[in-house]
């Protein structure tokens, strides 16, 4: 997560650096850059989650050629990571503008980074137990103690989304 705010930051134009010189305007756009990077951070994480609900029905259809019945045990997961991938995705930004009436501090914006950091690793860890289910899948294994650690992991990672969401409203 540091090295997406360190990229934002060596990208700046050069006027850019010219103004951080004038007093106030180094904050402010310290916090610009911060809010581009949970950005850049949030956007990740919803493609990522994207990119397993894609892989998950993908192993959807697999088993759909063998056994129909087992399909909605499936789907009911799918439709979980879609439905985090889409709050994810029209979440509030962890700063308000300059102008804005909310402002969010230091400590709680940090705080934001720390919880999409944690999404991020947990997004990550889902991947062991998809590989865990396609081997289920295809060769055959018992498919419901193959979903219940992804079922598991899922709703620990909505959990944490909440968690991040209740920042926020405090912090407002």
């Amino acid at each position: 997560m540091d090295e997406i705010l360190e990229r934002v930051k060596t990208n700046r134009p050069a006027l850019e650096r010219w103004l951080r010189l004038l007093p106030g305007y180094a904050g402010y756009k310290e916090k610009e850059q911060r809010r581009d990077a949970d950005r850049i951070l949030r956007e990740t994480i919803r493609q990522r989650l994207r990119e397993l609900a894609d892989r998950l029905l993908g192993l959807q259809r697999e088993l759909s050629e063998r056994d129909l019945s087992r399909v909605d045990e499936i789907d009911r997961v799918v439709r979980r990571i879609q439905t985090l991938a889409d709050q994810v995705g029209v979440a509030r930004y962890g700063y308000a503008g300059f102008f804005d009436a909310v402002r969010i501090g230091e400590a709680e914006l940090e705080a934001l980074y720390r919880f999409d950091a944690d999404l991020l690793q947990k997004i990550e860890e889902l991947q062991g137990s998809l590989d865990a289910l396609a081997q289920a899948i295809r060769g055959g294994g018992d498919l419901p103690a193959a979903l219940r650690p992804l079922e598991s992991q899922l709703q620990e990672l909505q959990g944490l989304w909440e968690r991040r969401l209740e920042l926020l409203i405090r912090a407002a």
